[in-house]
């Protein structure tokens, strides 16, 4: 071996080994005997996961004794840290981190919420928000209420912060002078999934720390972390520590490296180092890891060549900068907890971390994982899904709510898992927290994006209003949304028949000026398109650089002839109204243009509308486009009699008949277009 490459592999396996040591005699990282004691230790597999909290940190003298308890018992616990006591000990809370705690908010200075005015508790929640972030770079998903006191309005400040309200299914009682025994006597009512209410500050509770993890071992249940999705605990992820030193720093430039270690059981698929520069620092390049952001808080991910970190074993990144070299704090996390490191979806959604949320219809995310079962977690009660497990017949969820759905009794071995939202939502997001593996199992790298994209824009025949009834009638059969399917319509068809990874933009009874009969004026498809969340939130999609769709379907133009105009609208007549319309159809062309380039190919769909100007409107648009030398545009009439289309679906929308007759045309246009596949 170059002795260059020995040294700076001793060197790293050096600093390893100091931190390790470093982590043990404080008392913040097990031996590596006891570390997996009670988070599921190899060749014991953990028949379910229960939820350690503590109240009201972190406190000096009393957080460092509890981090070394539980650390010497090798469990793991969500501290719900009061967000003056974190601005006082940042240093302590970043040692929690350390020791692969999660950090919740707890308030600001422990106040009775209830009593407060919305704007008092917004100030409680956000201030301690703030304070973890900066210190951990983290932001917490999780609020527990002072006292457990809650009601309908502080949930609601709760949300309009993301956080998910965490109480107890167990209060072990400590806030109440509770002895050891008694503490570890409540722990032992803890099911499965279930979450104890305990307290940085008592002794006692330090105290009862061995008794819990013996007893946790002994019914098979490990330590977990609490979904912001369910509510519940469920399997954690591993756990990691990072060690910054200074190399050299000369005339206010620095050199450095930080060493990640895997300070778990088991193997480390990605890590997430955060650092906190001082004032004035800033870096300026690193090698053997990918940052973002330069100056404050800056988070760094592993490269393909030293993502993945065996049990025990180290890697490291060098980085350089200016200032003077010293960093303020530097803590690791597993990412695995982030939802779309472990499912792949190219629909539009809000990125929360641990969870995500949606409300376009036909997303889809898909998973991979290995053992006998998976579990999905999910907080809908307004959405259909379907859940696909290596392919085979799907199996439907009604409105889940907030629960964690499995699916078990699988055989051993890789499996893949694909769930799809059915149902439409423009003003309710559904939430989805990730896949999560059956006990013994191991949630697995998502599925590789496919090469082929295409996106579907539209209205209700895009999104699959009703198109699974048998009854243009479907009151007698639920309504509208138990009889529709986004995943079965003729863009999801398409895709699937030519390997494409698909993104359906649409939304029933909207038009490219006019909706339906002239309902919500003001606003029409082209108001939302540009959105995330749709009516649910005004922030701007901004596609990621992996979604340029080599096709993309407009389906627009049915909502806004179908009806005729009411007295009060703007337009004076039908031909008013299709100048407007082809004015806006050619603005919409010129946005997807420069959004995807000049290679994407635009068809524009339109059914048979006999008496109406969409036939003539849609094909001036093409020709208009096609003599700006856009020849990438071009038009796709579905005839319904030639087609064979009965119209079955609710309220003579397309059944399943009709969009697989829809599919098999469109695939057969697609065909003959210039796609560069």
């Amino acid at each position: 071996m170059h002795v260059l490459r020995w040294w700076r592999l001793r060197s790293a396996a050096f600093v390893a080994a100091a931190l390790v040591a470093a982590l043990v005699a404080a008392g913040l990282v097990a031996p590596q005997a006891q570390a997996s004691a009670g988070t599921g230790a190899p060749g014991r597999a953990c028949s379910g996961y229960v939820g350690l909290t503590f109240d009201d940190g972190p406190t000096p003298g009393n957080t460092p004794a509890l981090l070394a308890a539980l650390r010497t018992a090798g469990l793991r616990a969500t501290m719900f840290n009061v967000g003056q006591n974190v601005e006082a000990n940042p240093d302590l809370t970043r040692a929690q981190v350390a020791a692969g705690m999660w950090i919740g908010d707890h308030s600001w200075d422990h106040p009775h919420m209830t009593q407060l005015t919305a704007e008092q508790q917004d100030a409680q929640i956000s201030r301690t928000q703030d304070v973890v972030a900066r210190v951990t770079g983290a932001t917490p998903r999780l609020f527990r209420p002072p006292y457990l006191e809650t009601d309908d309005g502080l949930r609601a400040v709760e949300l309009r912060h993301g956080l998910t309200e965490i109480n107890a299914d167990v209060d072990s009682q400590d806030w109440n002078n509770a002895t050891a025994d008694q503490i570890a006597a409540k722990a032992r009512q803890l099911r499965s999934g279930d979450v104890i209410l305990m307290h940085d500050w008592p002794a006692n509770t330090v105290q009862a720390i061995p008794r819990i993890a013996a007893d946790l071992r002994e019914r098979g249940l490990c330590a977990g972390r609490i979904s912001p999705v369910t509510g519940r605990a469920v399997a954690p992820g591993a756990t990691c520590a990072a060690a910054y030193r200074t190399i050299a720093a000369r005339d206010g430039a620095f050199r450095g490296e930080v060493v990640v270690t895997n300070t778990g059981s088991t193997p480390l698929d990605g890590w997430r180092v955060t650092l906190t520069l001082p004032a004035g620092a800033r870096i300026s390049s690193l090698k053997n890891g990918v940052a973002t952001g330069a100056t404050g808080t800056v988070t760094v991910t592993g490269t393909p060549h030293n993502s993945a970190v065996g049990a025990g074993r180290s890697t490291a990144f060098g980085l350089t900068g200016t200032g003077d070299g010293a960093v303020a704090g530097v803590t690791c996390a597993d990412p695995s907890g982030d939802t779309l490191a472990r499912a792949r979806t190219v629909g539009r959604v809000e990125d929360l971390g641990d969870s995500v949320r949606y409300t376009w219809p036909g997303i889809t995310f898909e998973g991979r994982f290995q053992g006998s079962g998976v579990g999905i977690e999910l907080n809908d009660a307004a959405n259909d899904y379907d859940v696909q497990i290596d392919g085979g017949a799907p199996v439907t969820l009604r409105t889940p709510g907030r629960t964690t759905h499995w699916v078990t009794g699988l055989g051993g071995g890789v499996h893949t898992v694909r769930l799809a939202k059915r149902t439409e939502s423009p003003w309710t997001p559904g939430e989805f927290g990730g896949f999560v593996a059956a006990p013994g199992g191991r949630v697995l790298a998502p599925p590789a994006a496919r090469a082929r994209q295409i996106e579907f824009i539209g209205d209700s025949w895009t999104a699959g209003y009703g198109n699974m009834s048998t009854s243009r009638d479907c009151s007698a059969s639920g309504g509208i949304n138990p009889n529709s399917n986004a995943d079965q319509t003729f863009g999801a068809l398409t895709a699937r028949a030519l390997n494409a990874d698909h993104q359906l933009t649409a939304w029933s009874g909207m038009g490219m000026v006019r909706n339906y009969n002239g309902s919500s004026p003001g606003t029409d498809f082209r108001t939302y398109y540009d959105r995330t969340l749709q009516a649910a939130g005004t922030a701007a999609w901004q596609p990621p650089r992996t979604w340029r769709p080599q096709v993309v379907v407009v389906g627009l133009g049915i909502n806004d002839f179908s009806t005729p105009l009411n007295p009060g609208e703007p337009w004076a007549d039908t031909a008013a109204l299709a100048a407007d319309f082809r004015a806006a159809y050619l603005g919409f062309l010129a946005k997807l243009r420069l959004r995807y380039g000049p290679g994407t190919s635009i068809v524009l769909t339109y059914p048979t509308m006999s008496g109406t100007p969409l036939a003539d409107s849609v094909q001036q648009v093409v020709r208009e486009r096609n003599s700006q030398g856009d020849t990438r545009v071009s038009a796709l009439h579905y005839d319904n009699d030639a087609l064979g289309l009965d119209l079955l679906g609710c309220d003579w929308h397309p059944s399943l008949h009709d969009h697989r007759l829809l599919a098999g045309a469109l695939g057969r246009f697609i065909g003959t277009l210039p796609v560069r596949w």
